[in-house]
């Protein structure tokens, strides 16, 4: 039991510690050159397959029916995670409208 207890416990440290980024809009990209834009778009994308990978992970853990709060916590993770790539993604479709519009 105590393994099982330490698990959920270190995911929900460590998930609250994930960056906190707000949305973006197309003016905070105004300033960067097509360059960077493009290095910040695959940065993102990046940052989204790692996140949904690790919401994948958190998803097809057992955690026991005797675990106090166990499918709880894998709950409140995956939903954590899910609106971080809504986040991600906000951000990413604001960086391709920019790049869109100017490097074209």
């Amino acid at each position: 039991m105590p393994r099982y207890t330490a698990l959920v416990t270190l995911m929900l440290l460590t998930a609250g510690c994930a960056s906190q980024t707000g949305s973006a809009s197309r003016m905070s990209y105004a300033r960067e050159t097509c360059p960077d834009l493009n290095a910040s778009i695959g940065d993102t994308s990046k940052t989204i397959t790692t996140v949904a990978v690790r919401r994948g992970k958190v998803d097809r853990l057992n955690i026991p029916p005797w675990v106090p709060g166990g499918e709880k916590a894998v709950t409140i993770v995956k939903n954590r995670q899910t609106r971080k790539i809504g986040r991600l993604e906000t951000n990413l479709d604001a960086m391709r409208g920019e790049r869109q519009d100017r490097c074209r």
